[in-house]
């Protein structure tokens, strides 16, 4: 299986220095999300990272795909969050609070 990545232009370079062949270099929401929908129909694609800022602007579009998709941080470092989504699920999977 390959590995899709939607990112930024800095994203999308390091992506591609790094080796990867379908890397999208966005520059706003609708173009994000028609590269996540081209990345989540097509068989060979099995993961799809994307950037945090990229993830929040097209939720949706990220929720409603069938494919496993990773958020990273940008060059701008990651996003504070008030409610950490990974903190959630490992407190209902194992029902402890992690610090």
């Amino acid at each position: 299986m390959k590995i899709g990545v939607v990112g930024d232009r800095d994203t999308a370079i390091g992506f591609r220095l790094a080796g990867l062949v379908d890397v999208y270099e966005v520059n706003n929401k609708e173009e994000a999300a028609k590269a996540i929908k081209e990345l989540a129909e097509r068989e060979d694609i099995g993961l799809i990272i994307t950037t945090e800022r990229i993830g929040e602007e097209i939720r949706d579009v990220i929720n409603s795909v069938e494919k496993v998709v990773v958020e990273i941080p940008d060059k701008n470092g990651p996003i504070v969050r008030e409610h950490d989504p990974i903190r959630t699920l490992v407190r209902k999977a194992v029902g402890v609070d992690m610090k």
